[in-house]
């Protein structure tokens, strides 16, 4: 009975959203986009109705019986809404349907109005397209005769607070692009495609990237606790698939700045539009398809894959042949090459190549499988290529915002900034030789990462510490970027690891540290068994507890571990171990020195923070 009272609701749903494209077609814009609205107000009441599907433990749901248990909290059968494929796909089709329903709410200017309801034209049609794909291939309302008594769980590695809202903000991001794309083919179609589009587009934008940014960040600082690896960012495919989108949501950014102020790069910036939605689709292809092995990916099924595939296809191919007819070709314009113009079309240029250097470590195992050949693609590759390119990229992010729209900037404007760099090197040597790591990497990553910082504080102090409001987002932002790399980089040459094995009461000493195994107990708790350590820290005359443990889940049947971690100020201290042999008195553990993981997490606060004040800027 529920399950044909949802489904019934989802064909309402298509066939509204199929009247509302009538409607449009017969020139009746206000009854189309209200349709729209009323189907999103149906799609949010299905999606509701799965949350207390999951609530109730109605396991004549398929949905529910996969991936919930009568043994779960109730905070994690609520979440186990959106950590299936099903569930998150319906989640994918509300939040397209929510950017739309805004937009059409809080844009209300009388002269665009056939702007507007071409919007909502793209944007129904994105709706339905994964409307149909739901119902025909990953229905989350399928039922189960006869009903199931109890449910198989969900992946206890995913029944954490922090992964509750990670995907939901991650989603807001990645189909929050769908908007972008839908105004950019608006604008295409309406010969509108300039200033005031960028004017009424970026609030959007913006609002997109800020929640994907957040995602990734929530994400990684899942991984970094929950996963018990000891790092933050492990190049897995399907973290790689939400840095895509971000890479080309950041270049669209940057691009609409020249549009906005300078009514230029209009042919450029409806190509990136469309890059950076495909890629949003790229990551749902990735997740769904089951091409991947990864803790991110919750489905297994190569068919569902192909018809992602096609969906990729026929709404990039669409979007480049509206491209291709409507864009207008552009004057041809000469900007000198000290000039903001200049500097933008540079670094986005180097965002594109961040991005083909992720695409192609990221899909060529992929290509490489399907003739049964294996390939390992890591840290290593991605390092190893990306490092040059990102000093330089950080060193024209620390010259650009100093120069002028259009205009050549006398070098005498930017001798201070000289003297800056000077001191940057200098203090990089500094910093190498009394840390004893001479390594050429290091000095340039610290050296680039401090320009940067140094330049934004020297811009704030040319300006007598008054900073103009339209500023401070960028600001914020590019000081976020500086100490994200800088942490980075001496995260990764400071911080260490050790794995050893250890019985009770045995003290294992290395470097200016010693561990003691202290005790262990094991307790019963909801729905797994829990065996907590203690063990005795000393660093110098430093003494403190870290207490990591590891659960055995009833249902699934699966061990996970939790972290112990002692933070100060410069580092933590993190451990984890592994679950025992029933028949050892021996303990697997890892212990890692992570040095300035705050100040990764610092800088992706500020990047969030001056993204999220960009939101309401008025000028650039």
């Amino acid at each position: 009975m529920a399950s044909n009272f949802a489904n019934g609701v989802l064909i309402l749903i298509i066939f509204f959203s199929f009247l509302s494209n009538l409607f449009f077609f017969q020139k009746k814009f206000n009854l189309s986009i209200r349709l729209f609205n009323f189907s999103s107000v149906l799609i949010i009441f299905t999606f509701l109705l799965l949350i207390y599907f999951f609530y109730s433990s109605n396991f004549s749901i398929a949905a529910v019986y996969e991936n919930s248990h009568t043994l779960k909290p109730i905070f994690y059968k609520i979440a186990g809404t959106w950590g299936n494929h099903e569930g998150s796909l319906l989640l994918f089709i509300v939040i397209i349907a929510v950017y739309g329903s805004l937009f059409s709410i809080f844009f209300n200017k009388a002269e665009s109005e056939k702007f507007k309801s071409w919007v909502i034209f793209f944007q129904n049609n994105l709706f339905l397209i994964f409307l149909i794909f739901l119902i025909t291939t990953s229905n989350p309302f399928d039922m189960i005769v006869p009903r199931p008594i109890e449910g198989l769980g969900l992946n206890p590695i995913l029944q954490d607070p922090l992964l509750v809202i990670h995907p939901p903000f991650l989603y807001l991001g990645y189909v929050g692009f769908s908007l972008t794309l839908s105004l950019v083919l608006s604008g295409l179609v309406n010969k509108n495609l300039n200033s005031n589009w960028a004017i009424i587009s970026w609030p959007w934008v913006m609002i997109a990237w800020v929640f994907l940014t957040i995602g990734i960040t929530l994400g990684s600082v899942w991984a970094y606790y929950e996963l018990g690896w000891g790092g933050y960012w492990f190049w897995d495919p399907v973290e790689n698939a939400s840095l895509m989108p971000w890479l080309a949501g950041t270049a669209l950014i940057h691009s609409m700045l020249v549009l906005k102020l300078k009514n230029q790069m209009k042919s450029w910036t409806s190509l990136l539009a469309i890059i950076t939605f495909s890629f949003s689709l790229l990551g749902t292809f990735l997740v769904r398809s089951g091409v991947l092995n990864s803790v991110h990916a919750f489905a297994n099924d190569p068919d569902r894959g192909v018809f992602i595939l096609m969906i990729i296809f026929i709404i990039t191919l669409s979007s480049l042949i509206i491209h291709i007819l409507f864009s207008e070709k552009n004057k041809r314009i000469t900007n000198y090459f000290l000039s903001k113009e200049s500097f933008v079309n540079l670094n986005n240029l180097f965002l594109l190549f961040f991005l083909f250097v992720v695409l192609l470590g990221t899909i060529y195992p992929i290509i490489l499988s399907i003739s049964d050949q294996t390939i390992s693609v890591g840290p290593v590759y991605y390092n190893t290529i990306l490092a040059p390119f990102v000093f330089i990229f950080l060193v024209l992010m620390s010259i650009g915002p100093l120069l002028k729209w259009s205009n050549k900037i006398k070098l005498q404007a930017l001798y201070i900034y000289i003297y800056i760099f000077i001191l940057c090197l200098v203090l990089s040597i500094i910093i190498i030789v009394l840390s004893n790591s001479y390594d050429l990497i290091l000095f340039l990553g610290i050296a680039s990462s401090l320009f940067l910082i140094f330049s934004i504080l020297g811009e704030i102090y040319k300006g007598s510490i008054r900073i103009k409001p339209f500023n401070l987002p960028r600001l914020l932002s590019h000081m976020g970027v500086g100490i994200f790399f800088l942490s980075i980089f001496l995260n990764s040459y400071y911080s260490y690891t050790k794995d050893f094995e250890i019985k009770i009461n045995e003290t294992k000493s290395f470097d200016n540290l010693s561990l003691k195994f202290v005790d262990h107990s094991i307790s019963k708790i909801e729905n797994y068994l829990e065996m907590k350590t203690k063990f005795e820290i000393r660093s110098g005359k430093e003494v403190f507890n870290l207490e990591p443990s590891v659960r055995k889940y009833f249902q699934p049947n699966q061990i996970t571990s939790e972290t112990s971690i002692k933070p100060t100020f410069f580092s933590n201290y993190y451990l984890a171990i592994n679950f025992p042999d029933s028949q050892s008195i021996i303990l697997g553990a890892r212990y890692y020195y992570n040095y300035l993981i705050h100040g990764i997490w610092l800088g992706l606060l500020l990047i969030i923070f001056g993204g999220f004040l960009s939101v309401f800027k008025k000028r650039i």
